[in-house]
């Protein structure tokens, strides 16, 4: 699934008067030149000046929207950005013009309309689609230039509503909102990342009721280390539009939604002969029941190849199961309609999900929007002689029972486990002709596990050889599938060269060896033998060596301000790493001190380490444990100190002695 909402450019500061009618300048981008704007930080690439949108609702529900922008460039950082005005049309949106202006202080001007607009796909996985990307483009712009954009926009969705995304990286100074509806008609606005504004009513021309909010002074979304989303931060406004008689693109709520989508693919999920031979034939041989379950769902995962085809309201609703079996490709609701299907044609029921990939994006308290998801993934009824104790991906419903998330599209993720960009997630479950919004399962730490044991011999000279087995699983095992499953085997090499090049100034790879690459089931297992010229140290007399041979998993949260952070911790997920590395010490070599041990407990989570002694051997053990996944912003000066206590427990050193 995808639909496109495109954000236009970005806006200005204080301008030198522009006279309306240089070169076309219309009098809105002359007066947006003169309006008094806030001080920014020096940081601060751009500003929006002005951002409009007046929207008009005809009587049969088609939705003009005529949009203006005007912006100011302060830093060459913001150039590319502001000098562009992207949107999109499909089969529910024409752009019916567009135009754009730019003033530099030399008073020199220059105008752009429909005819300069390049056009381009969407996606290089959409083999076709009738969404097109129309791209203008404003020559000469620099620093201090004035831009401003035009555009007028018909919409005939399939669900009443508009969204006026205000929020984005660049503060605005104003905007603006305004719908006029035909009589008998109202609306409802929704705030989202926003505290609720009050609407300004009225009439407006050929309309009954006019309805205006206005905001001003809109921080812009800076940058921050483990920042969620943009979207999942930005402000916007959703406006549902109620038509004076029954209408069923009028969505009240999700459960609206649910039955509308449930409607529209209820045909498409139907098993024909073709796909009920083919489940009968992933079913043979099957030992038992999820065995089943799962050559089905890595059949969906494997052999389907991920080809997108969107035409009219092919952006929502899936091709039939039939079709996706004939031609073995499809998009992510194209993969989860065969999947279902195959599931129907033995029995097993299941549900549609839609989801939005870009965590905190929907929330339990998000309000009903058609266009809040660009993914569709499966949940399949566990039958009842199915055991979940290991499956971390199953929801428990107070009406469907054990539902078994899954999702078809991820090439890494198998059956029982979730990508990391749905745990702890929140989609729209559809079923029984309804919608509902349904948390997806957090799994826990153990399910994401990264875990190396090393051992090694120094010699002594100083050299450090020995090999590392790298155990994961979960959400670190489709990392590493992601970065090897596709790989030569000098790609490979290179792979193993970057990671120990962050620790060693020299070293070399004798072997690599990668262990249950194909077999998603299982957990991935890397083995790499190395040496590493130099690894022990000599001071004073003294030999010093890092117990703490590779890893790292301090997160560096620090800006290079003083500024308070603004936004949630986002970790992206939860999990459990673990070292244990030994070295053998060569003849003549003791130990004189030894580390002391770390206990690190913040609550989000937790590090622990210990460096002991055994016989001529050091035994390095430690285990980090990220147990929760999004800290609020308050708690900023606390995840820096355990983060700080962790890097100064992990450069560490121990003295040996001749």
């Amino acid at each position: 699934m995808r639909r496109v909402l495109v954000l236009g450019a970005a806006l200005l500061l204080a301008f030198a008067p522009v006279r309306a009618g240089a070169a076309d300048i219309p009098e809105w981008l002359a007066a947006a030149a003169l309006l008094k704007v806030a001080d920014h930080s020096p940081e601060t690439e751009a500003v929006y000046v002005l951002d409009e949108r007046d929207v008009k609702v005809g009587r049969d529900g088609t939705i003009l929207a005529s949009c203006r922008v005007a912006l100011r460039v302060l830093r060459p950082g913001g150039i590319d950005q502001a000098r562009r005005l992207v949107v999109a049309s499909g089969f529910d949106t024409r752009i019916l013009s567009m135009k754009g202006w730019g003033v530099t202080e030399g008073r020199k001007t220059a105008k752009v309309t429909v005819k300069d607009v390049i056009e381009t796909g969407l996606a290089p996985d959409t083999l076709y689609t009738d969404i097109s990307i129309k791209i203008l483009n404003v020559p000469g712009v620099e620093v201090g230039s004035l831009i401003g954009f035009e555009w007028e926009e018909e919409r005939k969705p399939p669900s009443l509503e508009d969204i006026h995304t205000f929020q984005g990286p660049y503060p605005v100074e104003r905007s603006r909102y305004s719908v006029a509806l035909p009589a008998g008609w109202s609306a409802d606005a929704y705030w989202v990342n926003w505290p609720p504004a009050e609407a300004r009513t009225g009439t407006a021309p050929g309309a009954a009721k006019s309805m205006t909010w206005e905001l001003a002074a809109i921080p812009g979304i800076e940058k921050e280390p483990l920042m969620p989303d943009l979207r999942a931060l930005a402000g916007r406004l959703v406006v549902r539009f109620k038509a004076a008689q029954q209408d069923g693109r009028c969505f009240s709520g999700w459960s609206d939604i649910g039955a509308w989508y449930e409607a529209l693919s209820k045909e498409c999920r139907t098993p024909g002969p073709g796909v009920a031979e083919k489940a009968r034939a992933l079913a043979e041989g099957a030992p038992d029941t999820f065995s089943r379950l799962r050559a089905m769902a890595e059949f969906a995962q494997k052999k389907v190849r991920y080809v997108a085809i969107e035409i009219g309201i092919g952006g929502f609703k899936p091709h039939t199961a039939g079709s996706v079996l004939a031609n073995l490709y499809g998009d992510c609701k194209d993969k989860a309609t065969l999947l279902a299907a195959l599931l129907q044609a033995s029995g097993v029921d299941s549900c549609y999900l839609i989801a939005n990939t870009e965590k905190g994006c929907i929330g339990p308290d998000s309000p009903p929007s058609l266009y809040s998801f660009n993914h569709v993934i499966l949940a399949i009824r566990l039958p009842d002689d199915v055991p979940d104790a290991d499956l971390p991906a199953v929801v428990r419903h107070p009406r469907l029972g054990r539902l078994l998330v899954f999702d078809p599209t991820s090439p890494y993720t198998p059956l029982g486990r979730l990508p990391f960009y749905l745990q702890g997630n929140t989609a729209l479950l559809v079923a029984e002709g309804s919608g509902e919004l349904l948390s997806l399962p957090l799994p826990a730490p153990e399910s994401n596990l990264l875990e190396r044991r090393g051992r090694f011999v120094l010699d002594a000279g100083g050299t450090l050889q020995g090999e590392i087995e790298e155990t994961r699983r979960g959400t670190l095992a489709d990392a590493g599938r992601s970065a090897l499953l596709n790989s030569t085997d000098l790609e490979r090499r290179r792979y193993f060269e970057t990671f120990l090049a962050n620790f060693f100034a020299g070293f070399a790879i004798q072997s690599d060896e990668v262990v249950d690459l194909h077999d998603n089931a299982r957990d991935l297992t890397l083995r790499y033998r190395f040496s590493v010229p130099g690894f022990a140290k000599t001071a004073g007399g003294m030999t010093i060596v890092r117990p703490r041979v590779v890893g790292d998993k301090r997160e560096r949260l620090e800006t290079n301000d003083d500024r308070p952070r603004r936004y949630a911790i986002d970790f992206d997920g939860v999990s459990e790493q673990r070292d244990e590395f030994t070295i053998e010490l060569a003849e003549g070599l003791g130990i004189e001190s030894l580390p002391p041990a770390a206990d690190i407990d913040a609550g989000f989570a937790v590090y622990k380490s210990r460096t002991e002694q055994r016989d001529r051997t050091l035994v390095y053990r430690r285990e980090y444990r990220m147990l929760q996944p999004v800290l609020p912003a308050a708690r900023y000066d606390e995840a820096v100190r355990f983060f700080r206590a962790m890097d100064a427990d992990q450069r560490q050193s121990v003295l040996l002695k001749k």
